[in-house]
């Protein structure tokens, strides 16, 4: 698989984990949780076919990024290309691995065993934040959109700051501007979202 489906990119983003970040949203999801921030990015159809290696040489042309966090959609849909991403990547770069997935990690756990490309995706991540949106549950804490959504420490790469990052009270957000469309990345709370839909959407 020398191709995946992307819904957009952000080559900078401090929203989405610590650190300097790529961020990549991939399309496709079987979840359909209400509320979803990313409903365009829902279907399998639609998105934009990237050859692996044109989005591994974008990702090393970034300057100043310490690592990659793949949100959707539903990254573990396209596990086996994300998988040759990352590996393409680290040939190249240093770079730390957090995945967003609406699959909870004793999920992916059982999935890997008869799933061969889940298990090498989940061998190449460093944090993974799990579990479906659930809206009753959203409590406002960074990097999460609802409590039940767990860290899970896979290396040891960022276990000295996560507590500086995750959980916390306020949810920071970003603006960006692509070739098509404006994007609010990050977790916002829920007012923030709603004035956002009713501005842009």
């Amino acid at each position: 698989m020398d191709t995946f489906n992307i819904y957009t990119y952000i080559p900078q983003t401090r929203t989405l984990g610590p650190f300097l970040r790529f961020a990549i949203w991939v399309q496709g999801c079987p979840f359909r949780c209400p509320g979803c921030m990313t409903p365009n990015a829902l279907p399998e159809t639609g998105g934009h076919l990237m050859p692996i290696s044109e989005l591994v040489q974008l990702i090393q042309d970034t300057p100043s990024i310490e690592g990659l966090t793949l949100t959707g959609g539903e990254p573990f849909a396209q596990a086996g290309a994300l998988a040759k991403l990352i590996y393409h990547l680290r040939q190249i770069k240093d770079l730390g691995v957090i995945v967003y997935s609406g699959y909870t990690f004793k999920k992916l756990q059982v999935l890997a065993i008869s799933r061969p490309e889940v298990a090498v995706l989940l061998r190449q991540i460093d944090l993974l934040i799990d579990g479906p949106y659930v809206a009753a549950l959203n409590d406002g804490g960074s990097l999460r959109g609802s409590s039940n959504q767990q860290t899970h420490l896979l290396t040891k790469r960022y276990a000295t700051v996560l507590n500086d990052y995750y959980g916390q009270p306020k949810r920071p957000v970003e603006i960006h501007l692509t070739k098509e469309d404006v994007m609010l990345v990050g977790v916002p709370g829920e007012e923030t979202l709603r004035k956002w839909q009713k501005q842009f959407r």
